[in-house]
């Protein structure tokens, strides 16, 4: 699939409703009917190559037409990493991460909260807007039950064996107990032994 590179301002919404028609032709060509995308971070230092560009009112419009695409195809989308700031400090797959959320972090999950499925929730310890007190959001029934009140749809979790989840906690046991206990619809594992998938 073709990376997102729009030629000028002008084309930029265009191209990201053509993105998301043809990755969501894609996925249903091969029998999927949800896209854990697009991410609605406002910065990408990590990897420089998983967000829109702009502000958060030029990457809401921008996710908004990348969904409506999608969704031409009858592939549901997934707003991600709520709050925020998932993807400017320390890589998360790694590292426990804590981050200062501000209004504009959450403003694109606010605008496409009537647009999107789903809001995949980050391992990230947050404060200021959304504050998780010291657990890491994905884990804190206060941020969960707070993102449940203005959105009707899926609460996802990120992948649970990424280290700045894992790494927070000293048995996988609490970490199971946690995340199922904030109130996450789904909580993704993708640990392939199964006895570890029934154990959780």
């Amino acid at each position: 699939i073709r990376e997102f590179t729009p030629a000028s301002e002008v084309d930029m919404l265009e191209e990201a409703f053509e993105k998301g028609v043809e990755e969501g032709r894609f996925l249903h060509k091969l029998g999927f009917n949800l896209n854990f995308a697009p991410v609605v971070d406002l910065k990408d230092d990590i990897w420089k190559c998983r967000s829109f560009p702009g502000d958060e009112t030029k990457i809401s419009e921008l996710a908004q037409a990348y969904l409506t695409g999608l969704q031409t195809q009858n592939v549901l989308g997934t707003a991600k990493h709520y709050p925020g700031k998932t993807l400017i400090d320390r890589d998360p797959h790694k590292y426990v991460v804590a981050a200062n959320i501000e209004a504009q972090d959450v403003y694109p999950y606010s605008r496409l909260s009537s647009e999107v499925s789903s809001i995949m929730v980050s391992h990230i310890i947050t404060s200021g807007t959304v504050d998780s007190h010291g657990i890491p959001a994905v884990a804190s029934a206060d941020v969960i039950g707070a993102l449940k009140k203005n959105f009707s749809g899926l609460i996802i979790s990120d992948e649970i064996n990424m280290l700045g989840l894992r790494n927070y906690y000293p048995t996988l046991d609490e970490m199971y107990i946690a995340v199922f206990k904030a109130g996450n619809d789904i909580v993704l594992n993708f640990n392939k032994d199964p006895n570890e998938i029934y154990r959780m």
